[in-house]
């Protein structure tokens, strides 16, 4: 079933349920009050029984209940009549009753259903008042019982004709329910459009979007909703486009992961090749016996060695990448004071690179939660780099240096070197990226160190910048929170 015949069917359910419910709650308490089943001919008695009587009706009541206390017999008289036919102008009828016989009765009045249908005689009349068939006409009355000289029964009726009920709907019944059938199909139609309108036709516009987004068409957009449309229709279709925002966004990142992988599967076989190639050219020299003196051998392997080693290195970096970028690499964080830990890390590169100067400007009493190893990775990345990019016209000179910026640390790694290029900067930290053309390996890199930098600062929630002027020297800045 349709979400518009499920509408449809749930106000019409609503309408008959509520219909239903407040006639059989009216039914239970006219029962419970009046012991019988309501109709509307008992609804009717019983609502007329209740009235006031009008002045009309009160003032011929009082004149024919006094004569039939005090005289009795004035009432079949023929002087009766005049005072009768005055009472009949108010649009009263009378009847007058002796035993079973109708003695009078006002004209319109059927004789035969008057007697059928005449109240109970009540000596004492204290049921006076109700209601009487009249050939299926109600008329509403008010009774006196007494009795004649003869002590014959007698009773005296004052009617009042009404338009009844079931005069009104004997009449109009049948109109007023037309009309009723068509206000209410009106109503169910207009209810219908407005939900068409407001819900049924936005999200049959949304399915034509999803559909055409399933054949490959993400940058169509969800088409203008109207002011009055449902809010939840609206939110939907917010969603929706959040959704299909998320999407392009996904499918970007996806295709940017694919150029990456090529370029990455491009640069390793660049980088892979390029060791490879020297190696088997030395080996084949060797083999051929291009080498012809023991000196000229040993040249031939020490390159061959050199070679492999970096050859080694490369693998080693790669392997490391990509189980940084695939999150394989566990992370143990600690709480340590940074100034003795950057302290030692110098202490133990200066073992192997005596040449290197290196000034510290410290902070002692700054902690930062790190994985020692990883972290020392990062850095000495950093310090390796300098060395490889240093002048050849002076000494290394290296400053390490630590500032407290709010609840941030940042750790600047400065040096003399040869300086980066201001175009060069933004693609430093791509990885197998290098400054050099043609993307030789003379300096002996991999182009590997500075993209692991960025990744092992980041799985430590930090940030790393760069600043360079070329022939002056770089400054890397690594942002950690404190600790």
């Amino acid at each position: 079933m349709t979400i518009k015949n499920r509408f449809l069917t749930s106000y019409i359910g609503g309408i008959v349920i509520a219909s239903v419910s407040i006639l059989a709650i009216l039914c239970i308490v006219f029962y419970v009050t009046t012991g019988s089943v309501p109709t509307p001919k008992t609804l009717y008695q019983t609502f007329t029984k209740q009235r006031s009587l009008s002045p009309e009706e009160e003032l011929a009541y009082i004149e024919l209940r006094n004569i039939a206390k005090t005289n009795p017999d004035k009432l079949i008289g023929e002087v009766m009549q005049k005072n009768l036919q005055q009472i009949e102008k108010e649009s009263l009828g009378v009847v007058i009753r002796r035993d079973e016989k109708i003695l009078y009765y006002t004209q319109g009045l059927v004789e035969e259903s008057l007697v059928v249908h005449f109240p109970s005689f009540d000596t004492n009349n204290i049921e006076t008042k109700g209601t009487i068939d009249n050939a299926g006409r109600l008329y509403r009355y008010i009774k006196f019982d007494f009795y004649y000289s003869d002590q014959s029964k007698g009773s005296v009726l004052v009617l009042k004709k009404e338009n009844s009920l079931l005069d009104f709907l004997t009449k109009w019944g049948i109109t007023i329910i037309i009309i009723i059938l068509l206000v209410s199909i009106a109503a169910m139609l207009f209810l219908n459009q407005l939900l068409r309108k407001t819900i049924i036709k936005p999200l049959e516009n949304l399915g034509q979007v999803m559909s055409e987004m399933r054949e490959g068409e993400l940058m169509i957009e969800s088409p203008t909703l109207p002011i009055n449309t449902a809010k939840e229709v609206h939110q939907l279709t917010a969603n929706f486009e959040n959704m299909r925002a998320a999407l392009l966004v996904s499918i970007q990142e996806q295709q940017n992961l694919e150029n990456n992988r090529k370029e990455l599967i491009a640069s390793i076989s660049h980088d892979l090749k390029t060791p490879i190639t020297s190696i088997i050219g030395y080996v084949e020299g060797l083999q051929e016996g291009v080498a012809e003196t023991p000196e000229k051998q040993e040249r031939y392997l020490k390159t061959i060695h050199s070679k492999s080693l970096a050859l080694n290195q490369l693998i080693e970096e790669l392997f490391l990448y990509s189980k940084l970028d695939a999150e394989a690499v566990p992370f143990h964080f600690e709480r340590i004071q940074l100034a003795k830990f950057l302290a030692h890390m110098v202490e133990e590169f200066q073992l192997y690179n005596r040449e290197v100067q290196f000034l510290l400007n410290l902070t002692e009493d700054v902690y930062v939660s790190i994985d020692r190893m990883q972290m020392n990775r990062a850095i000495t990345n950093l310090f390796e780099n300098s060395m490889k990019f240093k002048k050849t016209t002076e000494p290394l000179c290296m400053i390490l240096e630590v500032m407290v910026v709010d609840d941030m640390v940042e750790i600047l790694v400065m040096d003399n070197g040869q300086g980066i290029e201001e175009l060069q900067l933004p693609y430093v930290f791509d990885h197998f990226y290098r400054g050099e053309e043609a993307r030789t390996s003379t300096t002996g890199g991999s182009g590997l160190g500075l993209a692991i930098v960025k990744q092992i600062i980041e799985k430590h929630n930090g940030r790393v910048k760069i600043q360079s002027e070329l022939n002056y020297g770089t400054t890397v800045t690594i942002i950690l929170e404190k600790a």
